[in-house]
């Protein structure tokens, strides 16, 4: 599961999955919600709800229902609406922390890239659809500033600007 899910939205996309090969039907969020005894999901987003109503009990006075609820919210780097900028002749990515992120521990590392992208399809509301992405291969980094280039780091140790250092 924590291999397959290295974004909010694969991880709702394989928990969706698991619970439809164990018996749920998923629902449109868009849709009417079952009135009929079952075991349901709906997503969306990072969200996922999944919901049981049980058949045997349904003809006591108050029948039970039992609802599970689940919005993933791990801390993680998102690109930017306009992401795209240069500094110093470096083409750059925009990103924002997201989740509390110890932001020291992604320096320096080879980062893939996964989420979800919107995309043109002309089947899908308004033209643009949704897919999810994921590419490990390391095609971003965050690098730290030299040791030499920062001469405060040893006495005040390092200290990340979110908005001018990621």
């Amino acid at each position: 599961y924590l291999d397959a899910s290295p974004s909010p939205f694969h991880a709702v996309d394989v928990a969706a999955r698991l619970l439809v090969e164990r018996g749920f039907t998923e629902v449109a969020e868009t849709g009417p919600t079952p009135t009929d005894p079952g075991r349901y999901v709906v997503r969306r987003g990072g969200s996922l709800i999944a919901w049981a109503s049980d058949v045997v009990t349904r003809r006591a006075p108050h029948p039970p229902f039992r609802v599970v609820g689940a919005h993933t919210d791990s801390p993680n780097l998102r690109i930017k609406p306009r992401p795209d900028w240069t500094r110093a002749g470096w083409q750059m990515l925009g990103v924002e922390v997201y989740g509390g992120a110890l932001t020291n521990s992604w320096l320096d590392r080879d980062l893939g890239l996964s989420g979800r992208v919107a995309v043109r399809d002309a089947s899908a509301p308004g033209g643009v659809g949704q897919r999810l992405f994921r590419t490990d291969d390391p095609v971003l980094c965050v690098s730290q500033l030299a040791i030499h280039l920062d001469r405060t780091v040893r006495t005040e140790g390092l200290q990340l600007n979110d908005q001018q250092h990621l």
